[in-house]
This record gives structure tokens, sequence and C-alpha cells, in this order.
């Protein structure tokens, strides 16, 4: 349920960081991870937990891997299709089960595996993934690829940090240096011009649900279950950032979608049935 949450949060991500342009990249991403340590600080201070945590160099890798993700995820945004975008950043569920296997070891079920790849095979399917000629879409698909990376990382440290801080001291520290580290890089890019009224807005939806609430959420799931299961279920972010896309840019799916996105539920479904029984009760919550 958490992961589902959690992909419901995400969905809006894809189609407003477009919907943010032309403010830049590095600033969308700055005012996202800067508005989501806001939210992460008003749950560690309802919690009554320490925030000494952000003084540790662990949280600081980890918050350089949050801001490769969302930086990498908003320039695919904005230059490439939705599609396109979730497609590729959408295929770190493969690489977290093997991570998973490797490093937490915890490998996945066979037929968990399979769900995996059903689900992969379906988003592709579902977004009508074809390879673009245009080189500012290659430039998209190559940021999306590298975020998807940055994405499996960030899961999978979510899981093998699970006990070892609790979780709104944990999503602060993360969140909080990858705000830092996207400072620089915004206030070079800032262009006060493309900012009105419509568009904070936006920056502040963005900073709030799919970050603030979509990864607190994500991050408790991964407390609560080995780091395959949650992260095969908020691939489901695709069929509501496809389908918000068709509503703000007309980028309809081919006649494949209803496939693609039955096969990628199916998968969904064959992780998380296979996984029964391997739910842990929350640690370091």
């Amino acid at each position: 349920m958490l992961s589902a949450a959690a992909a419901a949060a995400f969905s809006l991500g894809a189609p407003l960081s477009r919907l943010a342009a032309p403010v830049s990249a590095a600033e969308v991403t700055l005012w996202r991870l800067g508005l989501a340590t806001l939210v992460a600080f008003g749950l560690a201070r309802v919690s009554g937990v320490s925030l000494a945590h952000i003084r540790e160099r662990r949280t600081a890798v980890l918050g350089a891997t949050l801001y490769a993700h969302f930086l990498l995820f908003t320039l695919a945004a904005q230059t490439t299709t939705t599609a396109h975008t979730l497609a590729l950043v959408y295929g770190s569920p493969a690489l977290v089960a093997l991570g998973s296997a490797l490093i937490l070891r915890e490998p996945p079920r066979p037929m968990q595996i399979v769900g995996v790849l059903a689900a992969v095979g379906g988003i592709a399917i579902l977004v009508g993934f074809e390879p673009a000629e245009s080189g500012a879409t290659l430039g998209g698909d190559l940021a999306a690829a590298g975020s998807g990376a940055a994405l499996a990382a960030y899961v999978l440290a979510g899981r093998y940090y699970r006990g070892a801080m609790p979780l709104s001291a944990y999503v602060f520290a993360v969140y909080g240096w990858a705000a830092l580290l996207a400072l620089p890089y915004a206030v070079f890019s800032f262009e006060p011009a493309s900012y009105d009224g419509g568009r904070i807005l936006v920056l502040v939806i963005l900073g709030v649900v799919p970050l603030g609430l979509g990864h607190t959420l994500l991050n408790a799931a991964l407390r609560r279950a080995r780091a395959t299961i949650p992260n095969v279920i908020t691939t489901q972010e695709v069929t509501g950032g496809v389908i918000l896309a068709a509503l703000l840019y007309g980028e309809i799916p081919g006649p494949s979608a209803v496939l693609g996105a039955l096969l990628a539920l199916a998968g969904v479904v064959t992780a998380v049935v296979f996984g029964r029984g391997e739910r842990q009760a929350p640690v370091g919550s």
C-alpha cells in the first residue's frame, strides 16, 4: 500500500517537470529537493528524532545519488517524451533485483524475476517505445537511463540502511544533502523571467507531492519489504504519467498500450504474490 501510494504521487513528476519549462532543470531540481527537505524536517520535528545524521558521510553520498537521479530525470523530462523518460528510468527494477541478490543478499525468487521482467517489458510496450533519431531526444534518453541507474542505487541504499536511522531523520539528511548539492548549478542557471504564478505552483506540487511525500513513502515501504517489491510496484508511475501526458500534451500511446499496461500490471502482481512471506516488521521507522 505504501508503494502504491508512492507510485500515485510519482506519476505527477514527469508531466509537471515539462510543464515547469522554461525554468531550467537545475532550478526545478533545487526547488523540488528544497521543498522535500522542509517536508522531511516537519516530519522529523513531529517525530521528535535527532537530525544529527545529516553530518554523516554516507548520507552525503546518498544525497549526491538522489540529486543525480532528479537532475537527470528533469533533463530527460524536458528534452524527450514522457514515454521515453519513464520507460528508460523504469528499467531500474532489473538493476534493483540484481543488486538485491549481490549486495543485500536478498535474492528475488525465480517467479519474482519473471514478474520484474514482465513489468519492465510491459512498460516498454505501454509507452510505444521506439528509438528516436533527433539529437535532443537521444540526449534526453541518455539522461533518463542515467536517472534510472541512480534510482536503483538509491532504492538499494534505502533498504540497506533501514535499521541505521529513523525514517524521518534519514530522508531529511538525504534530501538536505541533495538540495545543498543542487544549489550551485541552480544559482548559475537562475533566470527570473522564467517564473510566473502557474510555474511556481507547479514547482511547489513537484516538491511536496512526488518527492516530499512520494519518496518518503517509498523509503517507508523499503523498511517493510525487500527492495524488489516496492521498486516494481512504483513502476506503475508510468501508467499515471502516460495518462497525464496524454491529457496535458496529447501524447497518446499506440494501440499496444492496453497490452503493455496489462503485462506490466501482471508483472507487478506476480512479483508481489511470490514475495509473500518476505515482508518484515518496520525497522528504524
